[in-house]
């Protein structure tokens, strides 16, 4: 055998010198070696120039013990290994041993570019830096790469005025980790200065002088690109300004001249005056809107057309369906002025009195109707009756698409009538049709689907004998089969459909002729461009295996995986072509990973208006996570939010393991403390949870949650005066509690989007179920579940319903450990009902207490009473509504969402809430002294990137004035309240009124 580490060091040398310039020539084995071939191969042995997986090595070699040896194996093995963009040159060379071949695989590792960093005088941001480079870290070394780096870099500080900055790329080779060290020093040199700028175009009637003027570069200032971009800009809006609307400038080039500065050049355009005439409008407001629509590009009259239309469209959306809106663009009688006029008549309103249909004797007039985006008038807001040319022609084209899908090949929609209603101002609208010979599916036939499925492909085809022949369906079901064959193998089939239609029209014969080609196969997977990220963590999420048969979903699915671990920027998944011998298809999963380390941090504001004192609580919040520790795909976070004036807040620690047991199921941690409020009590929770979730189906999303937590009560004062009371009999409401919970949750999402949903629906169910565990002694059981369904109504409008339903359960009722405060069920609120206090709306006494504790005045002077009773002068009151919660919860909400420009929207809406003391008290009823509690309302939202910030305010359907007592406690010696004396100090009442709310997110 020849030397090898000879080899090896002349390979290493080459490298660093050279640059990793492209693959090596696939030279199976070594001149001399060739009478080798055929032999059978005892063994296969890796050596290298440093470490390497060898578990990957081993997967991508294709020469195998007991096999013989094959010129093909070997340049397999060849491309597999380079392929993986780790090894600058592959050789694989061989000797005889006994009567067979020993195979030696040697390769020489590539240097990937780590760190990548730029010193001396940088003047640009480094992230400016690095867009300029045509890699980035992480990538594989190349000299030739590094050297146009090196230029990239100085011609982008050119650019900004660094005539002559000089870029040194330095190379270090760390032999241990394999990395190339590349730093860019940077010597930009002094900046240019500006000279006076040049005009390529006459700017008469302006001289150059006056276009100079508008530019905030000025001669002997700093010369920056982007200034001199930005001067465009300004020029051409002072042009726009003197009547020049079709005027054009544009930065072209940077020139420098004989003494360093650097002359800006502008190609100009100054163009002829543009006149606006109008009537219908002023002329101003033409030349504002037409300059808003071009967006500061010259106006022509592909524009002026544009808006016409634009503006008629809009006259009739507003009722106004006999609008004229005409043009004239004339720049021909004068060369020096371009005249524009636009004349408007809007005309009056008009609306749509009735919807008729002439011709459809198979077909009833309500089908056809609920096809159509045109109504007759109805409620103002859901159905105001518009009529619109647009809306109109797109329902005729909805009608024919139906009478062709339902087998009316040869029907006609002529184009709808308008004529006069029975009273001014009313329309009628009437679309004639012509249906025509119905046509049904004859026979249905698949020629050369030799492999073909036909019972499972059958069952997914639109298109069935004896059915209303649909082209439409035809074609679907060529792309049905085509996905059939693509997901079983036969990468390359191409399946085309013939219909053939009677005479009459009454019988079509539908043929899909098949060319299935060869059957494909996996073949070996090739993972590159990961530095961090561990092989085998990435091959798990690989969802087919070596010899399965290609399949598109397969591979659709390991990319979406890839994409979700939040791990790659980018990932793409690229099946090579088949072996023309095997049929075998390489894949390559090429990766860019993204940057590991995230920093969170910013200030807050939130509004308590349950709290009674820190109503107003700003906050600081701050984060910072790892998203892939120990190359493992493994995530960790740290995330902390903190109020000082209230003390309230939370911290927690998130580790996200995406393979348990090295299964496809993730395996989430939390520890958490948190300080937050319900209604006026805070709660102190200190816990860990542990979470794994699977994603079933589209859409379908199952978990299972474990949760050990410790729960305190910091103001236990501000119970409800039941609970209270409560404290000697039953302590662990106003003491620790902890707590071991256990239980499943699911969601069944298909929403068409998730921040702004418009269409769909969601299930979101959830269980747990406390048990004694460790130190924890609560046993309850609880669920919730909630339903929400959208209704589009239009392109501004939106229905929106939802149905939420929870209890909660004792395991044993007659245990002196009861369901923690924290745990039970409150409503009213934001979030459910919109005419009440967050988390006070109950039944009086049951759920909600609102009684007024009134308790001597210690010391001299008067107590708090005073001001609301002067007969209580010698007590401090304690005054209600405080929370009790309840067990059982029933929420009914609906809402119509209503777009009004942009992102500005409103909202009208109906709530119906309430909470029972248990879940077998939930009454399905409205208002009395048990039933449900309705508020409506309205209010405003404004659409944002996390969702919508909203400003609401409801009214109670029956507002009630509730009486209560004003009652004096017994205590005992250390001051807790055991009881109440009777009778009470005195009775009072509170009238129920409207609440504003402002928040942010969707209600539901």
């Amino acid at each position: 055998m020849r030397s090898l580490w000879a080899a090896l060091l002349l390979a290493v040398l080459a490298r660093v010198v050279l640059g990793a310039e492209g693959p090596p020539v696939p030279h199976a084995l070594p001149e001399g070696e060739g009478a080798l071939l055929g032999r059978t191969v005892v063994s296969v042995s890796c050596v290298a120039d440093g470490p390497f997986d060898t578990t990957e090595v081993a997967r991508l070699v294709a020469i195998l013990p007991g096999r013989p040896l094959a010129e093909d194996d070997a340049a397999a093995t060849i491309r597999n290994l380079y392929a993986t963009r780790r090894f600058a040159d592959v050789r694989v060379e061989a000797a005889p041993e006994g009567d067979g071949v020993a195979v030696l695989i040697v390769l020489f590792r590539a240097f990937r570019i780590h760190p990548l960093r730029f010193s001396g005088q940088i003047r640009l941001s480094r992230a400016e830096l690095r867009k300029a480079l045509p890699f980035g870290p992480g990538a594989l070394f190349s000299g030739t790469a590094v050297d146009q780096g090196a230029e990239a870099i100085e011609h982008r500080l050119q650019a900004e005025g660094y005539l002559s900055a000089r870029v040194r790329p330095e190379v270090v080779f760390d032999r241990e980790r394999f990395d190339a060290r590349v730093t860019y020093v940077i010597e930009a040199g002094a900046a240019a200065r500006a000279a006076e700028p040049f005009f390529d175009g006459d700017p008469a009637p302006f001289s150059a002088a006056e276009l100079a003027s508008r530019m905030k570069l000025k001669p002997g200032d700093r010369y920056r690109e982007s200034r001199a971009r930005a001067d465009a800009d300004r020029m051409i809006a002072y042009l726009h300004g003197k009547e020049r609307y079709r005027a054009v400038v544009e930065l072209i080039a940077a020139q420098p001249t004989e003494d360093g500065r650097i002359m800006p050049v502008y190609r100009l355009r100054i163009g002829p005056r543009v006149l606006f005439e109008a009537t219908g409008i002023k002329p101003q407001k033409l030349a504002k809107e037409l300059r808003a629509l071009a967006e500061a590009q010259a106006i022509d009259e592909e524009l002026v057309l544009q808006y016409v239309e634009a503006r008629r469209d809009a006259l009739q959306r507003s009722g106004r369906y006999r609008a004229v809106v005409t043009y004239v663009f004339d720049a021909k009688s004068d060369p020096a002025v371009t005249r524009i006029r636009v004349d408007i008549v809007e005309g009056p309103k008009f609306h749509v009195e009735k919807v008729g249909f002439r011709g459809n004797a198979l077909v009833p007039d309500r089908t056809l109707y609920r096809l159509m985006a045109t109504r007759k008038k109805g409620l103002p807001l859901v159905a105001p009756g518009r009529l619109i040319d647009s809306v109109l022609a797109s329902d005729a084209e909805t009608i024919l698409g139906y009478y062709q899908s339902k087998g009316w090949i040869r029907a006609k929609v002529s184009t709808p009538r308008v004529e006069e209603g029975s009273k001014p101002g009313a329309l009628v609208v009437t679309v004639a049709v012509e249906e025509g010979p119905r046509a049904t599916v004859e026979s249905r036939v698949l020629e050369g689907s030799a492999h073909l499925d036909t019972g499972a492909v059958s069952k997914l085809l639109s298109v069935k004998e004896g059915a209303p022949f649909n082209p439409n369906a035809v074609r679907q079901d060529v792309g049905v089969i085509a996905s059939w064959y693509h997901d079983h193998g036969w990468r390359e089939a191409a399946v085309r459909d013939e219909m053939e239609l009677s005479e009459d029209g009454t019988r079509a014969r539908v043929t899909y002729h098949v060319d299935e080609g060869l059957k494909s196969f996996f073949g070996k997977t090739i993972i590159r461009g990961n530095t961090r990220t561990r092989n085998a963590r990435i091959e798990r999420l690989v969802t087919w295996k070596e010899g399965d048969a290609v399949s598109e979903s397969k591979i659709l699915d390991t990319q979406r995986g890839l994409s979700r671990v939040g791990v790659f920027r980018r990932v793409e998944v690229r099946p090579q072509r088949a072996d023309p011998l095997t049929q075998s298809r390489n894949v390559e999963i090429e990766v860019e990973e993204g940057r590991p380390w995230s920093l969170l941090y910013g200030v807050g504001y939130q509004y308590s208006p349950e709290a009674s004192t820190n109503q107003n609580d700003p906050y600081v919040a701050g984060g910072v996570s790892y998203n892939n520790v120990l190359g493992q795909m493994i995530s960790a976070g740290l995330e902390a939010q903190y109020a000082p004036i209230s003390r309230r807040g939370r911290i927690q620690l998130a580790v996200r393991e995406p393979f348990l047991f090295g299964t496809r199921y993730p395996l989430n941690f939390f520890g958490f403390y948190s300080r937050e409020l319900i209604s006026q009590v805070d709660f102190e929770r200190t816990g860990v949870t542990l979470e794994s979730s699977k994603i079933v189906s589209r859409g379908l999303r199952i978990g299972l949650r474990y949760t050990y937590q410790r729960i305190v009560p910091t103001n236990p004062e501000k119970l409800s005066l039941a609970d209270r009371i409560k404290l000697l009999s039953l302590p662990t409401i106003s003491q620790p509690i902890e707590e071991s919970t256990i239980g499943p949750d699911i969601l069944f999402d298909r929403r068409d989007d998730i921040i702004d949903p418009h269409s769909g629906y969601y299930l979101s169910g959830s269980f747990k179920y406390a048990f004694p565990f460790l130190g924890a002694k609560t046993q309850f059981s609880k669920f919730s579940a909630q339903t929400t369904g959208f209704l589009s109504l239009g392109g501004r409008w939106t229905l929106v319903g939802s149905v939420r339903l929870g209890g909660a359960f004792n395991s044993k009722p007659d245990d002196v450990v009861p369901i923690p405060l924290a745990e039970r069920f409150f409503a009213g609120g934001r979030s459910n009902a919109r005419a009440f206090d967050t988390d006070l709306l109950g039944i009086p006494g049951q759920t909600v207490d609102y009684s007024t504790i009134a308790t001597p005045h210690k010391g001299s002077g008067r107590g708090s009473c005073s001001s609301t009773y002067p007969n209580l002068s010698a007590f401090d009151c304690d005054f209600g509504p405080r929370i009790m919660g309840g067990n059982g919860f029933l929420a009914l909400n609906a809402e119509l969402r209503i777009s009004i420009a942009g992102n500005l929207g409103g909202v009208v809406f109906w709530d119906a809430a309430q909470v029972w003391r248990s879940f077998s008290e939930i009454r399905w009823q409205f208002e009395g002294a048990s039933g449900l509690r309705q508020s409506v309302g309205g209010g405003l939202r404004y659409l944002t990137p996390i969702g919508p910030v909203r400003v609401e305010y409801g009214w109670p359907v029956q507002a009630r004035r509730i009486a209560f007592d004003i009652v004096e406690p017994n205590t005992d010696e250390r001051g807790r309240i055991i009881g109440i004396k009777d009778p009470p100090l005195g009775h009072d009442t509170t009238k129920e009124k409207g609440r504003f709310f402002f928040s942010i997110g969707y209600p539901f």
